[in-house]
């Protein structure tokens, strides 16, 4: 099934979009959809819906449409939390950057704490670097 998830939506860029849109939204309408997305009509929009409600992604409630969420394809490198997609890296960037802010206020103390420094630096660079390279995987929503 993942297989075919990462086929019909991950590899859609529009209906990754949509489905993107309703990871963060929880629940919208067709139209709602095709206003934030900038579709040219909620045809456009009631299609890609209906691909993720076939696919077990979304589930139809009267006029509205709730995210069914699932990690596939790029997904898996995520959390989502209530509105927020985050790279998994984000939490090293959290982790880098106390290690670095607690071992520049410490160095006084303890000066073999300035051998840390350049690496916890080093560690929050690329942490950094990473999380703004996952986060350009993800389509414009």
């Amino acid at each position: 099934m993942t297989g075919k998830l990462e086929r019909e939506v991950a590899g859609e860029y529009n209906t990754f979009r949509v489905y993107l849109y309703m990871l963060r939204m929880k629940k919208a309408r067709t139209r709602e959809v095709q206003r934030s997305l900038g579709f040219s009509s909620p045809r456009l929009a009631a299609h890609h819906l209906e691909k993720l409600n076939e696919l077990g992604l979304v589930e139809k409630e009267n006029f509205h449409y709730l995210v069914v969420p699932r990690s596939f394809g790029v997904l898996r490198l995520f959390f989502v939390f209530e509105r927020w997609i985050l790279p998994k890296s984000f939490f090293l960037v959290i982790i880098f950057l106390a290690m670095t802010v607690s071992t520049y206020i410490l160095r006084a103390q303890h000066p073999y704490l300035l051998m840390v420094l350049p690496l916890s630096l080093i560690g929050l660079a690329i942490s950094i670097y990473l999380t703004v390279q996952f986060y350009r995987l993800l389509p414009k929503t």
